[in-house]
């Protein structure tokens, strides 16, 4: 917990200065705000003498009066006209105060007072706040009278970084969103406190809230009321989506999968691999089978990104998609700002698949010419994708057709540590394609065995087969007859005009099969690549 560490922080004699940052607007508890929690479990048993809030809209405030006369009599008078005055004309007189007792101050967004980019960007009055906030964190007199600085903001990104540097001691303390057991306490509070309609328990009510704050949780609550209707799965859904995509839209888009792995054709293995290895053991609580990150490769149009959601609906985890084109921005420093606010949006959603398609693309470590963004970014996700405290809450899934491409750094063992060859589906794979294709749409046949289309369509990637399929039925409708009937002519004659596209087929297939790392996920026909490959490998090392 974030009280915790900023605790054992003060205690320990690291530093009196804090920067809190993300969920500070929640409810700590059940209705405590982290002012009114830090007051009453840390500065309220320690005889503070003044506690003070200060932002740049209202100005200095205080607890109470007694306080504010305090204040006063410390600075000798000298601020009763300037409380609600810009932080470089009042700042010196709570330097004051906080030299000279005991002293809490809180400075709400700070995001605002000293804001994010080079120190040439910043106003002079920026300039000033800055140093101000920066020199409280080494004063030793502060430090021996007790006094406490808490600064806030919600994105610690929009913080100018200069006060987080080694030569001052200004410690960030992360306050997370509440995790499982902490929704399920505040939801069992909220049904309490009044009768709520419900149609789902409150376990599954706690399950469904991740990724919410508690603030959130109520409005879910309360809009629930006010529509007089029971709080459900499809209603909480709903609410979350709206919550999450007003929250981290921006930079993140969210993944609500309809299919499983029984509406996948094909890629037996994967699958098979998969349910032993991720659904089954984060099930069971065992984490340790379940890998950091796994690479699908292979040739573009075989279902990767259909697997992916597959999983996602099968787990019952979130499932979340980066898009880089959502977080390059124009402005000096956005794109990184934009990338953290992304991993702290996919981290609140734990358990969950974080996907990123075409990762060769994606993350790259740069070559200047973008003033460092690139490499900065890939730096970020580097350090987040081998968190190990991430086993088995955040799964990222990459997808590639060129593996060949990717930075070494991202395949080794403890990021992307399982890659898993999408190839193209075998003869019987190819037969429940069509299968599942023709119910997907709904369309009727009278087609009961397809392997004889099956053995047509050759080299065909499950898109391909998807294509096939949606042109027998606009074939089988060009007479405007009702009821058609996807029959074996009309289905021979789709596959005689669709042809497949078997551009770099072959290559990106190969690619696939060299980066396989694990035998038991290739086909048989290409087992014996793999051990070509060793033996190769063996022959240049002796």
């Amino acid at each position: 917990m974030w009280y915790h560490k900023f605790l054992n922080t003060y205690k320990a004699g690291i530093s009196h200065e804090f920067l809190l940052y993300f969920n500070i607007r929640d409810m700590v508890d059940n209705c405590r705000s982290i002012e009114r929690y830090i007051y009453d479990e840390f500065i309220k048993q320690r005889g503070f003498a003044i506690v003070a809030f200060y932002d740049i809209s209202k100005g200095l405030t205080f607890f109470d009066v007694s306080m504010e006369r305090e204040f006063h009599k410390i600075t000798s008078n000298g601020a009763v006209n300037l409380l609600n005055s810009l932080p470089s004309k009042l700042f010196p007189y709570i330097d004051m105060a906080l030299k000279n007792t005991k002293m809490a101050l809180f400075i709400d967004h700070v995001d605002k007072i000293i804001p994010s980019g080079d120190l040439g960007s910043l106003s002079m009055e920026e300039r000033i706040d800055l140093i101000w906030l920066c020199e409280w964190s080494n004063d030793a007199k502060i430090s021996s009278v007790g006094s406490c600085i808490f600064m806030m903001a919600d994105n610690l990104e929009e913080v100018n970084s200069e006060v987080l540097k080694s030569a001052y001691r200004v410690e960030p303390v992360l306050v997370e969103l509440p995790d499982e057991e902490e929704r399920k306490k505040y939801i069992k509070y909220l049904v309490e406190q009044k009768n709520i309609k419900m149609d789902i328990s409150i376990d599954e009510f706690a399950k469904l809230s991740s990724g919410l704050s508690k603030k959130a949780i109520k409005d879910i609550k309360l809009k629930a009321e006010s529509e007089n209707v029971a709080i459900s799965f499809d209603f909480i859904k709903e609410k979350k989506h709206s919550i999450l995509k007003k929250e981290y839209g921006d930079v993140l888009e969210f993944i609500y999968p309809v299919i499983g792995f029984d509406d996948v054709g094909g890629m037996e293995k994967a699958k098979n691999y998969l349910i032993k290895n991720i659904v089954e053991p984060i099930r069971a609580g065992d984490l340790r089978r379940v890998p950091m990150g796994i690479l699908l490769c292979g040739p573009s149009g075989t279902g990767k990104t259909l697997l992916v959601n597959a999983l996602a609906k099968s787990s019952g985890f979130n499932c979340v998609k980066i898009d880089m084109a959502r977080i390059l921005g124009q402005y000096v420093g956005e794109s990184e700002k934009n990338f953290k606010k992304c991993l702290l949006g996919a981290q609140s959603q734990e358990p969950v698949i974080v996907f990123v398609d075409e990762i060769d693309t994606a993350f790259r470590r740069g070559d200047g010419s973008d003033s460092g963004v690139s490499r900065n970014i890939f730096s970020e996700f580097l350090q987040f994708t081998s968190n190990t405290n991430n086993r088995g809450k955040i799964i990222f899934i990459a997808a590639t057709n060129r593996p060949d491409l990717l930075d070494p750094a991202l395949k080794r063992a403890g990021r992307f540590d399982k890659k898993i060859p999408i190839l193209l589906p075998e003869e019987e794979e190819r037969a429940e394609i069509f299968k599942i294709m023709i119910k997907k749409f709904g369309f009727e046949t009278d087609i009961e065995d397809f392997l004889p289309f099956a053995k047509k369509t050759e080299n065909y990637t499950g898109a391909e087969i998807e294509t096939v399929v949606r042109k027998a039925y606009e074939i089988a409708n060009e007479d405007n007859v009702e009821g058609t009937v996807l029959t074996a002519t009309v289905l021979n004659e789709a596959i005689s005009r669709c042809r497949p596209s078997t551009q770099q087929v072959e290559f990106m297939t190969m690619l696939a099969i060299n980066e396989c790392d694990d035998k038991d996920l290739l086909p048989d026909k290409y087992k014996g690549f793999l051990d070509e490959r060793n033996s190769v490998a063996i022959g240049k090392e002796q």
